[in-house]
């Protein structure tokens, strides 16, 4: 019987340069790695109780991102410029099965075999930082993937 991921010591990088990672620092929490199939219909004209479908195309999801905001830190500034160039870049989500950072091979996320992953291309279409009294700067980062997420969830 395999054994639940902890998510703390979870990283998400993305290929800053095409042999290159940056992490994003201070992530708190990470959804929207899924998106639903059209559906196509494929009823004939002699059925008569329900109408048929078949699968269509997966609709990539937007993935959300929470972080906390650190002043003075690169990585909150490269996403910021990110969100203004558009650029599409590959992303990865890294467990905590091991701290050996990924690479980059001609700007695609690898996998790590040492760490369960989650690798999709996206570009960030929005960053909010939001401020309330008595607590401390909070930002979500909004990507829209484009295609698939390659999973991987083994650590062989």
């Amino acid at each position: 019987m395999g054994s639940v991921i902890k998510s703390q010591g979870t990283d998400l990088y993305w290929a800053s340069a095409p042999t290159a990672a940056t992490r994003a620092v201070c992530i708190t929490g990470v959804s929207g790695l899924g998106g639903a199939r059209d559906q196509i219909e494929s009823t004939c004209l002699d059925n008569t109780v329900d109408k048929t479908f078949v699968a269509g195309l997966g609709n990539p999801g937007a993935v959300t991102v929470n972080f906390n905001v650190h002043k003075d830190e690169l990585s909150h500034a490269a996403l910021l410029a990110l969100k203004d160039s558009g650029a599409e870049v590959s992303w990865g989500i890294y467990s905590s099965d091991s701290a050996l950072a990924p690479t980059v091979l001609a700007s695609v996320m690898q996998v790590v075999t040492t760490r369960v992953s989650a690798i999709f291309k996206g570009y960030v279409s929005d960053i909010n930082i939001d401020i309330s009294g008595n607590d401390i700067w909070k930002g979500t980062i909004t990507i829209q993937r484009s295609g698939a997420v390659a999973f991987k969830m083994t650590t062989v």
